[in-house]
């Protein structure tokens, strides 16, 4: 939108301005606009008759922007309004603007319908009418009330729970002062302020000086590759990702997520679109090709202020050169970024690492290997570790990422196996804190090799260390999280998963994974909200976020809406959620179906789920059971008993208490 249609927006609701802004959300009223109907009493959006699904914060965001169309929106405003008051970063708003634009595009929208106007705000600039044969808004319809059904001691949380709670409102920071707070007068007195923004405007919205960015902030996109062979899509991807862990390490920058960075891959966007969306003042970005051991990379670092690369180079090494040429790269980017590194930045960049090209290599074939989240996979990645580690007994990287394949392993072993796995994850996680003492990564791996292995002060005392040594590490807090969560700890919990999303605003998994954990504190409702927004930032759901919808409709008690969320999927986690769904809904024969094809699937290490399940069903008997056999058994479930709502209708029973004990729960 160019700067004459932004003065005459601007100027055409002046006297809305002058008579003070209403800055309330309404309730009712259905409008229309290219081909969307959005519907403001039910909270839904179609498009040609097809739903799009929303999270609660992205849709309150859409509504204002359709109940003020072609006029500037001030952010401060926006935050005002969407997050009722609390602080909030900018950049969450950033983000949920993002992911508006990303669901419109994804219905079909061809057009961009949120215009940014640099510097200060946005402007909705399709046509919106009022639905025929529905009412108009009334004026003074009173703002939504909160769909989370948390108390109001407790504080209501953006997208109707903690999904998307900054750290700072986790940690009850006052919340900022309301835009509507300011008079009539003050907002006359900025008159002439407005429209000299309004009119330099004119300039290019990507200019120098209307774009700020957090200082020192950069993100890494994954590097192309240009060998000719998909096969080698690993080593581009996994050169980009051990940039951003190595960048990550250094105190003074601030480095955009993978997942955020990687959205990008293979999509049309300008640098400094992309630095806008993620709101970083540099953008990295290159490509990798590989001709047997001879390497070429090129990598170009954009100041996505003014435009102008800080650099680009390209580098041409033997393989075996890819490790000393990626801290080369990392210390290029560092000193572009007027970082000086110290000391103790400069250990940390290599902190884990391995001088030894072929361990590289084969430790970047794991970790695309564990990306694939099923056993097979797993025992692939579980050989490429043992690889690398063979190639570098020193390389305390591969043996934090042995320790982690070999848990995800042992969810899959039958009892027999279980302990020897255990032990063997336990010995690994050792070893890389042996090599590596300063690294958290190592401690984290321990600390969750040791809640695998129901050791809960164990694992709760390495993941603190892990904390301490590295307290931006999100992959810390998330093993953090879960831990606190299961022990029923939820404010320590929470406050960890806020963390987490604060950083990574973007990223569908850390949403995904918060929803395990308002479930387990029984907030159901926060729970789906923040599955609703992984689901908006993801390209299709994450992994298991389908069984924890369920999970979360049939606290609710609503089996059906529980079902059809999990009819979609056949893993164990569908199947457990069906057949409980199944016997809510009067189906018994179905039910005890699902529950043979459970068996089947899962065997003895099946035990816990068969508790839960026959818990749901009524059947304390079995569900006591089978509860005694998860015990005798060791099941990995067996972390989550305290806190799990499956178990609650037999939680009263003297042998769940005695199990309970024996498991020793930190108080």
């Amino acid at each position: 939108m160019g700067s004459a249609e932004i003065l005459k927006i601007t100027l055409k609701n002046f006297s809305k301005i002058s008579q003070g802004m209403d800055t309330s959300l309404r309730t009712n009223g259905t409008y229309v606009f290219s081909g969307f109907r959005l519907d403001a009493a039910r909270r839904s959006l179609t498009r040609d008759g097809k739903p799009v699904s929303l999270s609660s914060r992205v849709f309150d965001t859409l509504l204002y922007f359709v109940e003020n169309p072609d006029r500037l929106i001030e952010k401060d405003e926006l935050l005002n309004v969407v997050w009722g008051g609390r602080y909030v970063e900018e950049a969450n708003l950033s983000q949920t603007v993002f992911v508006l634009r990303k669901a419109l595009k994804d219905a079909g929208e061809e057009k961009n319908l949120i215009s940014t106007v640099s510097g200060h705000g946005y402007c909705f600039i399709a046509a919106v009418q009022p639905d025929a044969g529905r009412a108009a808004p009334a004026a003074n319809a009173n703002p939504p009330r909160s769909t989370s059904s948390t108390s109001a001691t407790q504080g209501a949380a953006p997208h109707g729970g903690l999904a998307s709670r900054s750290v700072r409102e986790a940690l009850h920071v006052p919340g900022r002062i309301g835009y509507a707070a300011f008079s009539a007068a003050t907002i006359l007195l900025s008159v002439a302020a407005l429209f000299l923004v309004v009119y330099r405007s004119a300039l290019p919205e990507h200019r120098p000086g209307t774009f700020h960015p957090p200082p020192r902030s950069v993100a890494v996109l994954a590097f192309a590759n240009m060998s000719g062979d998909p096969n080698q899509e690993y080593l581009a991807d996994g050169f980009s990702e051990e940039l951003i862990n190595s960048l990550t390490r250094v105190d003074a920058l601030r480095v955009a997520d993978r997942t955020s960075a990687f959205y990008f891959k293979n999509r049309p966007a300008t640098v400094a679109d992309i630095a806008r969306e993620l709101n970083v003042g540099a953008v990295l970005e290159g490509s990798v090709r590989r001709e047997r051991q001879h390497l070429r990379i090129t990598a170009e670092l954009t100041n996505a202020i003014t435009g102008y690369q800080f650099w680009s180079r390209s580098y041409d090494r033997d393989f075996g050169d890819i490790l000393n040429l990626q801290r080369e790269i990392a210390q290029d980017v560092t000193r572009s970024l007027q970082v000086t590194l110290q000391a103790g930045d400069t250990r940390r960049l290599t902190l884990g690492g391995t001088n030894n090209s072929a361990a590289f290599d084969a430790y970047l074939q794991g970790v695309r290997l564990i990306d694939r989240l099923d056993e097979t996979s797993y025992r692939a990645a579980l050989a490429a570790f043992d690889e690398a580690a063979r190639l570098d007994p020193r390389y305390a990287g591969a043996q934090v990422m042995r320790a982690h394949a070999l848990i995800f392993i042992a969810n899959f072993d039958t009892s027999r196996q279980l302990e020897d796995t255990l032990a063997q994850a336990r010995q690994a996680a050792s070893l890389a804190v042996a090599l590596a003492p300063g690294w958290g990564q190592a401690y984290a791996a321990r600390g969750h090799v040791l809640l695998t292995s129901l050791d809960f002060a164990g694992a709760e005392r390495e993941l603190l260390r892990a904390r301490n040594l590295a307290p931006a590490d999100v992959g810390v807090d998330r093993t953090y999280a879960f831990l606190e969560a299961c022990l029923g700890h939820a404010p320590a919990a929470e406050t960890a998963a806020a963390r987490v999303v604060a950083r990574y605003s973007a990223e569908a998994y850390g949403y995904a994974e918060q929803a395990q954990i308002l479930y387990l504190d029984r907030r159901y409702q926060d729970s789906l909200a923040a599955l609703h927004h992984a689901g908006a930032l993801a390209e299709t759901k994450p992994p298991r976020d389908q069984a924890v919808y369920g999970l979360d409709y049939l606290a609710l008690g609503k089996p059906e809406a529980a079902y059809g969320s999990c009819i979609s999927n056949r893993s164990w986690q569908e199947m457990q959620c069906l057949a409980i769904a199944a016997r809510q809904l009067g189906r018994p024969r179905e039910a005890e179906a699902h529950l043979v094809e459970l068996r089947k699937s899962m065997g003895d290490s099946g035990a816990y789920q068969y508790a839960e399940t026959y818990a749901q069903w009524g059947d304390r008997d079995n569900a006591l059971m089978w509860l005694r056999n998860a015990d005798r058994l060791r099941d990995t479930g067996l972390v989550m008993l305290k806190t799990d709502p499956l178990l609650d209708p037999i939680r009263g029973a003297p042998e769940f208490a005695d199990i309970e004990r024996r498991l020793d729960f930190p108080p």
